[in-house]
């Protein structure tokens, strides 16, 4: 395996970052996905009550910080991560991405907390599987194409 420079590493989490969250922005943006993620018969007074008063430039900005140290992770595990291909590589990486992040947190935050309902995280979650295999394939094209034979 040949390292990566830490240069290469930020800008892969960067770019991952801003074009994963790009599309999950995109979709939870949509008219169709608002109509349903806001509506008050099916959502959580509580939830649609916070949700609109996150401060979006600053929760990308925390996210894509949050790429580069996936990044991170999938240079040092790269070697172990399964996969013969970068993009088989970035495929399982952006399963692992969701999995350890956006489970945790759509069940923890979302549906605990803020007492979303379960169907609503379900949607929720699909559109942040969408990202977060976007963010690892384009993880793995920056970090692990040219380790391929």
């Amino acid at each position: 395996m040949t390292k990566n420079g830490v240069v290469k590493i930020l800008i892969a989490g960067m770019v991952g970052g801003f074009i994963g969250n790009g599309v999950m922005g995109a979709l939870f943006s949509s008219p169709p996905i608002q109509s349903i993620l806001y509506n008050p018969e099916w959502q959580s007074q509580l939830f649609i009550e916070i949700t609109q008063k996150r401060n979006i430039p600053v929760s990308v900005a925390g996210l894509v910080i949050l790429s580069m140290i996936h990044a991170w992770l999938f240079n040092v595990l790269m070697p172990s991560i399964p996969g013969k291909t970068w993009m088989k590589k970035g495929l399982f990486w952006g399963l692992t991405i969701w999995l350890m992040y956006w489970l945790f947190q759509e069940w923890f935050i979302y549906n605990t907390l803020l007492g979303e309902p379960l169907l609503l995280n379900v949607l929720e979650l699909i559109i942040l599987m969408l990202g977060s295999l976007i963010e690892g394939i384009v993880i793995a094209f920056f970090l692990a194409r040219k380790n391929e034979a």
